[in-house]
Formats: C-alpha cells, sequence, structure tokens
C-alpha cells in the first residue's frame, strides 16, 4: 500500500508535464489553422468577383476600384475593415517582404509616379488578382507578378493578418479629416472619400480621348501631371463639368503650374459631386492644347 501511494504521488506531477507539453504545440496550431483560413477565405472571395467592372470610386459588388476591391473582399471574407486608399493601406499595413508574402496579402503598387498608388491580393506565388483600369482588359482580373505593366511598379507588400491569429486593425476614427493626403501623411484619413489617382504624360504630341472608365458620383480624382516634353514648362490645367450649351458649363478647377522637365506634380483632388460629363485639357503656356480627356460620373448601381 505504501508502495502505491509512492507510485501515485510521482505519476500526477509526470501526467501533467506530459499534458502541458503535448497542448502547447496545439495553441500555436490553432493559431496558424486560424489564420490560414482567414487567408483562404480572402482568395476564395476575391475569386468570386473576378469580371467584374471597374469603376472609379465604386466598392460593391456590382463595380470595384483597387482599393474599394481589396477593402470589400476584407469586410465579406474576414470581416475586416481596411483603409480606403491605397496610400494608407500602405501606411497602416505590416510591412512583408515578398518572398514572405502570404495568400491574401496585399501588393501596392505606384503606378501615378511617387507614392502607392493601386493594391492586388495576392493569390499564390506567381499570381495576383485585382481591380485594373489600365491597359486592353480592365475590371477585377488575375495578372501574373511578372506583369510586364504591373511587376516592375511593385513598391512592397502589406498585411492586416499576423500567423498568431491576429488582425492588424486600423486606429479608431474620432472625427473628420479632409480626403487630400500628401506623401509624408502619418495615419488614417478619417471618414475618408475615396480618391483615384489618374496619371498624365504631357509630351510634344496631342492625347485626345474619352474614358471608357465611369466614376462614381461622390468620389474624386486625383490628376500627377508629368512634364515629358524635353524642357521646364508652364502649363495651364482646366477641368469643368459638361454641357450641351457650352455657355453653361461649369468650371470646377483652373490651375497654372510649372513642371521641371522629366519632374512631376500632384494635383489636389476633386470631389465628383454631381453626375454628367466631365472634361480635363491641359495646354502649353502659349495655349497648344496636349491633353484632353473626358469623364462620365454616374450614380452607384
Amino acid at each position: 500500500m505504501q508502495n502505491y501511494s509512492v507510485w501515485r504521488f510521482r505519476l500526477v506531477p509526470r501526467f501533467h508535464i506530459t499534458l502541458l507539453l503535448f497542448l502547447f504545440p496545439f495553441h500555436l496550431l490553432s493559431a496558424l489553422d486560424t489564420s490560414r483560413a482567414l487567408r483562404t477565405a480572402i482568395v476564395s472571395t476575391a475569386m468570386k468577383y473576378t469580371g467584374v467592372p471597374y469603376m472609379y470610386g465604386a466598392a460593391s459588388p456590382a463595380a470595384f476600384d483597387c482599393s474599394g476591391f481589396v477593402g470589400f473582399v476584407y469586410r465579406e471574407a474576414a470581416q475586416i475593415t481596411l483603409p480606403r486608399s491605397s496610400r494608407q493601406i500602405w501606411l497602416i499595413g505590416a510591412p512583408v517582404s515578398l518572398a514572405k508574402a502570404q495568400p491574401g496579402d496585399i501588393l501596392v503598387f505606384d503606378t501615378a509616379g511617387g507614392f502607392p498608388s493601386h493594391v492586388a491580393l495576392l493569390i499564390d506565388t506567381t499570381r495576383m488578382i485585382h481591380a485594373v483600369s489600365q491597359g486592353p482588359r480592365t475590371g477585377v482580373l488575375i495578372s501574373t507578378l511578372n506583369d510586364t505593366y504591373f511587376g516592375p511598379r511593385l513598391i512592397g507588400v502589406r498585411s492586416f493578418i499576423s500567423d498568431t491569429g491576429t488582425v492588424k486593425k486600423e486606429p479608431e476614427k474620432t472625427s473628420p479629416e479632409p480626403a487630400s493626403q500628401g506623401p509624408a501623411s502619418q495615419g488614417p484619413v478619417k471618414h475618408e472619400i475615396p480618391i483615384d489617382t489618374i496619371s498624365f504624360s504631357i509630351t510634344n504630341e496631342p492625347v485626345i480621348y474619352t474614358d471608357k472608365i465611369p466614376a462614381q458620383v461622390g468620389s474624386g480624382v486625383q490628376f500627377i501631371v508629368s512634364n515629358n516634353t524635353g524642357k521646364d514648362g508652364i502649363f495651364e490645367v482646366l477641368f469643368y463639368k459638361m454641357d450641351l450649351d457650352p455657355s453653361k458649363s461649369k468650371t470646377i478647377r483652373q490651375d497654372r503650374i510649372s513642371i521641371k522637365a522629366g519632374s512631376s506634380i500632384e494635383l489636389d483632388p476633386i470631389i465628383l459631386t454631381e453626375t454628367g460629363q466631365y472634361k480635363l485639357i491641359l495646354k502649353t503656356s502659349s495655349n497648344l492644347k496636349r491633353v484632353e480627356r473626358v469623364w462620365k460620373v454616374v450614380n452607384a448601381k
């Protein structure tokens, strides 16, 4: 009987030690499983919307812009709220190297010249899915990471999901702030208005066209103008709402800007408050038209 008591006394501590060592890895495994489940849900949800058209400022199953698409997928798949702009996603997300990026992480690109302006979701080691406004194909589509246009413009990866199963969240929003944020901005934009960045290159030849992609009323556009004429220049920028009666056209913005050769300038965002047709005109100081572009602004579907 005495020997049995000693045996029981030694068994209990050993059993508990063994049990703790056995359970500890399962705690880590559970966190990893949560992370993998979130990432799988994000990618599978994103794939459902392949083919949805692009619309500046849109973030619904009917139409998306790039950050609107990424944010919508994160909310639907993982109940994670992301910043509304590519720039804020870049500032707030946790930096990750491309070599260590995982499915569902966010690829960030500079497509405008100087700051983050496009985002995509990583599918696997070779592919991404994103809402695209450039090139012969637009809308939500799958591209390779070595895509000839986007590949060279990748500036980094941001993650909002950790392997511990936790989520990096956007800081609390307190009071409204202006939507415009410069490259050195810190922190999120509160009640952020979706701003799409559109770049223009001024050359010695005129470029005139109508954009096939509409903008959603209530969203904004921000123009990045590059001077590729080969010499310093002063340019006139005119942005106005068109009307069948030219006398009723409404001037939204009229600026005179100076750009050094090979440099770019970032103009303040313009909020599109009314439906209709809008036109941007860029001219030289000698009144030679170099860029003319027309947009259609529509209500959300």
